[in-house]
């Protein structure tokens, strides 16, 4: 068959399904927008490291420049608290406002953004977000507890950040002097009883985002009773890291002696989704880290 070189003419059927099966995804997609959001449902970045096996913290320091701190920092978090650890002799003022505020699975800790103001001492800083770890990570006199609640600060005035993508919130740093813009970390213990847990507890229970990747709306939050816990109590206080990847030291951590209560079923219902997420207890502040000591001193494989 000769030919002219001209173009053949598209197939008009194959045009019309390819428009059809477009406008398909398209509603498909929209519809889905639109149910999560009617169900108060909505996406949100995941976190890309773990707790368990080659993802958990021993893993953390992969490559020559991932997370070098988590393996060599010597003020790492979390410890033990004991006798040498002093507890702060500054006036703490906290405040944190009610209402409904956005709630996160990100995939190793349920965590709700929030704004508020932390005055210690003359030392100001903002809150950003709070979050969880089940069981907890901190100890006091090696007595381990089921559940921590972290309240997590910058310098007041700092550039604002993205709390909801927790590894650029966490990694961000000062634009001048580099420093990371977490500067304080408030450490709430929890023991469970069988009644008597705090109401925002039991109000964020209520609405526990179940899928990693997801975030809902709270109920309305009331924090009066956190907030006067937090300052009638007293607080140890020391120099440490974050918990997480990239473990960034340079960090001042208040952690509450007393520890609140929460009830078996809220607890429960915080440990079926988080499951396990406490990093290992770290060596004591100022001393060599962990996993280098176990480089230096421990026979390599033949």
């Amino acid at each position: 068959m000769l030919s002219f070189g001209l173009t053949p003419c598209p197939n008009p059927l194959r045009r019309i399904m390819q428009s059809l099966y477009v406008v398909l995804l398209t509603s498909l997609f929209t519809l889905f927008t639109l149910i999560t959001a009617a169900a108060g449902v909505s996406t949100s970045p995941l976190a890309s490291f773990g707790y368990t096996g080659i993802d958990g913290p021993l893993g953390w320091t992969r490559g020559n420049d991932a997370n070098p701190k988590c393996s060599t920092g010597t003020n790492q978090s979390p410890i033990n608290i004991d006798s040498t650890i002093p507890v702060t002799k500054s006036h703490v003022k906290l405040s944190i406002p009610d209402g409904r505020l956005n709630f996160t699975n990100n995939g190793h800790t349920l965590q709700v953004t929030t704004g508020g103001s932390l005055l210690v001492g003359l030392e100001k800083y903002q809150l950003v977000q709070f979050h969880f770890h089940t069981p907890a990570e901190h100890l006091i006199d090696d007595e381990f507890f089921p559940l921590e609640m972290h309240l997590v600060f910058q310098a007041a005035g700092a550039q604002p950040t993205d709390p909801c993508k927790v590894e650029t919130f966490l990694t961000h740093t000062h634009p001048t002097n580099h420093e990371p813009l977490v500067k304080l970390v408030i450490g709430v213990l929890f023991e469970v009883y069988s009644v008597a847990t705090m109401d925002f507890l039991t109000t964020l229970a209520m609405d526990l985002p179940k899928t990693a990747g997801t975030s809902v709306i709270t109920h309305e939050l009331i924090f009066e009773p956190l907030i006067k816990h937090i300052e009638r109590e007293r607080l140890y206080m020391y120099q440490g890291s974050l918990t997480t990847p990239p473990c960034s030291e340079g960090l001042t951590w208040l952690i509450l002696e007393k520890a609140l209560r929460v009830d078996v079923a809220t607890y429960r219902a915080f440990k079926n989704i988080i499951k396990f997420n406490a990093r290992y207890i770290q060596n004591t502040p100022g001393d060599k880290n962990l996993i280098t000591f176990a480089k230096d001193n421990y026979p390599t494989a033949t």
